[in-house]
């Protein structure tokens, strides 16, 4: 049987499967989790989880990003601005290209605005078309099936 491989921004992944940093005990607990799922990439909340305060401890001290691909996230954005100035400094503090964009329409149950996401990216899409420096790769929001 042929193994099909995942291709996201010229980049050649062996598993599909993406795996959440958050809600774990602790980074090692994470960290250990990762490699036992055999995952490539892993979803970043970037509001949650410290990518850039040295005195505390770093995901990157866990997670390898040369070995696995962060896939920061705009998890916890209930509004278009919140989840695009999230997406902006992600790109800068870990410079990052491949990112996730998703606005959030319900607290309890973290069901995603689709109209508001969309209009999200279509708005931070044609930003950076408008400058060469931010050529980021997309994938699209994550949807979830409702009950």
């Amino acid at each position: 049987m042929k193994k099909d491989s995942l291709i996201i921004a010229n980049k050649k992944f062996n598993s599909r499967l993406i795996v959440g940093t958050g809600k774990y005990k602790s980074m090692s607990e994470c960290a250990k989790a990762i490699k036992l799922s055999g995952a490539e990439i892993v979803t970043v909340a970037v509001r949650r989880v410290n990518i850039s305060d040295k005195n505390k401890p770093l995901l990157m001290d866990y997670i390898d990003p040369k070995k696995i691909t962060y896939l920061p996230n705009t998890a916890g954005c209930f509004n278009s601005k919140e989840a695009l100035r999230t997406l902006r400094l992600a790109r800068e503090i870990g410079g990052w290209k491949l990112v996730k964009l998703e606005v959030l329409g319900d607290k309890k149950n973290l069901f995603p605005d689709m109209i508001e996401t969309l209009k999200s990216t279509d708005r931070e899409f044609r930003c950076s078309r408008h400058h060469a420096s931010s050529s980021t790769n997309w994938i699209g929001a994550r949807y979830t099936k409702q009950n």
